[in-house]
């Protein structure tokens, strides 16, 4: 038999567990649509694959459309508090920050449909899991929950990326899963060392702080170190960057562009938790490791001539810029990241939807040539391509201009305020690498307009299509952005 006292405590963890539970519905949508698609999908076995794609992009979009739902009347509530044991946090950063990234999964299921792309139980999980761990990695206030959460969008990537069952994929899939379990072990390495250093988990406690500030800097930079292996190997940021190139390669569009935008996002606000939380200088080691990976990015996608890689080595870039709030003020950070985290994620879909489209699954060194004549036979689309990747670079008329306006400036104020070189550094390479970008990006929009095909054939042009309306839309949103850019902020409350 049981002991009143054993009872009473069972009683008691339950209620700490499902403490705040009421806080998090959004993300328990989520969570509970993976597990019912997967139950689901058991009953869709040996129906045609178009009844199995409805029924699971009906299930998905309906939990994201509620979960949506839930997210915006949260933060319009402004509410706020600990859960389960003050594992995750609820506040107006996570808040906003969730609400981006959920819509953004709306936005892309959409675009799937419109291009009526397969979606198999892999692609769901793959998706979902990668959803679920970006909403829970941007609340973690403990290490335990990061580290899941982390490893949440880890899977949720293996599953994705091991879909492909050539060469290829297997080329792509083995070392990004080696580089994946070498960091997650890194990770908790790192987690333990701080543990022993503050004798506490939780993110933003007073001893962790206490516990930083005292100990011999040596171990404190070490243990500091391991911990950002693991996170950075989300951002793609150099030196943990070669996995990018052929992962993205090798995927479709839609899981190419979710897994270069959902993660970032999401990491880049913890990471603004983390660093005004830590009672040590980060500001040139941040500025260093972003000076790399904005060159390696910017300078390796300079040399490239097949879409997708070139592609995939810009959003490196893109990453290391992304992480450039960490050396803002924390209210400048949030706004700066969520403006520039929503444009380019409406530019990241638009240009690499269209790419897919173009060059397919194939992988060839170099596939420019497939650009010639199309703005013959597609000219909408070529324009919006054109704004894609006019967005990407940064100049008006898209909306981009001034998110990185405002990178540059708050760069500048925190170089007036600190003096220090490594900033002004970042600042003078940041300035560079966008005239360098400016180079490959509009590479493709050079052979669109101005080369002809070899075989001389003309082809037709198509007619207006569905897709363009979904091309058309995220166009407007891209330069809307930036004649309307307070619109976006006043949506999100921030």
């Amino acid at each position: 038999m049981f002991s009143t006292e054993f009872l009473s405590s069972i009683s008691s963890k339950m209620t700490g567990t499902t403490q705040g539970f009421s806080l998090v519905l959004p993300e328990l949508v989520v969570a509970g649509c993976l597990l019912i698609s997967i139950f689901a999908d058991l009953f869709l076995h040996g129906k045609p694959a178009k009844v199995a794609n409805s029924w699971r992009y009906f299930m998905a979009q309906l939990g994201l459309f509620l979960a949506m739902g839930l997210s915006f009347q949260r933060m319009s509530q402004g509410l706020a508090g600990f859960v389960s044991f003050q594992l995750f946090q609820v506040n107006i950063g996570s808040n906003t920050t969730n609400t981006l990234i959920i819509a953004l999964g709306v936005l892309l299921l959409g675009l799937n449909q419109l291009h009526r792309k397969d979606f198999s139980l892999e692609e769901n999980i793959g998706f979902s899991s990668i959803l679920l761990g970006s909403l829970l990695t941007s609340m973690s206030s403990h290490f335990l929950s990061l580290f899941l959460s982390l490893e949440l969008i880890s899977m949720g990537t293996y599953v994705l990326v091991g879909m492909r069952k050539d060469s290829t994929g297997a080329r792509a899939a083995l070392p990004y899963v080696l580089f994946g379990l070498g960091t997650s072990a890194i990770l908790l390495y790192g987690i333990s060392l701080i543990y022993g250093l503050s004798g506490t988990m939780y993110l933003f406690s007073a001893d962790l702080s206490r516990g930083l500030s005292t100990v011999d800097p040596i171990f404190a930079y070490t243990a500091l170190g391991l911990l950002a292996v693991g996170i950075l190997f989300k951002m793609a940021w150099v030196p943990f960057h070669p996995w990018s190139p052929d992962v993205l390669e090798s995927l479709p569009a839609s899981w190419m562009s979710w897994i270069s935008v959902a993660p970032k996002i999401a990491v880049s606000i913890l990471g603004i938790k983390l660093i005004h939380y830590i009672p040590l200088s980060m500001d040139s080691t941040i500025s260093f490791l972003a000076i790399a990976t904005l060159l390696v990015g910017n300078l390796a996608a300079m040399g490239q001539k097949n879409s997708k890689r070139l592609l995939a080595y810009s959003s490196i870039a893109h990453g290391g810029f992304m992480a450039m709030v960490w050396l803002f003020p924390a209210d400048q950070a949030l706004k700066a990241l969520l403006f520039y985290g929503f444009l380019y994620g409406i530019s990241t879909f638009l240009v690499f939807y269209q790419v897919d489209e173009v060059i397919g699954d194939s992988i060839q060194s170099d596939d420019m040539g497939a650009w010639a004549g199309y703005s013959h036979r597609q000219p909408l689309r070529s324009v919006t391509l054109l704004v894609g990747l006019i967005a990407m670079i940064g100049i008006p008329p898209a909306g981009t201009f001034l998110a990185k306006v405002t990178y540059f400036s708050q760069l500048w104020e925190n170089y007036q305020n600190s003096l220090k070189t490594s900033v002004l550094a970042l600042l003078i390479v940041s300035l560079l690498v966008t005239l360098i970008s400016v180079f490959y990006y509009l590479r493709i929009p050079y052979h669109i307009y101005l080369k002809k095909r070899e075989d001389g054939i003309a082809l037709d042009e198509a007619k207006f299509s569905a897709k363009d309306c979904g091309y058309v839309l995220l166009a407007i949103l891209l330069i809307a952005a930036l004649i309307h850019p307070n619109l976006f902020f006043e949506l999100l409350k921030v």
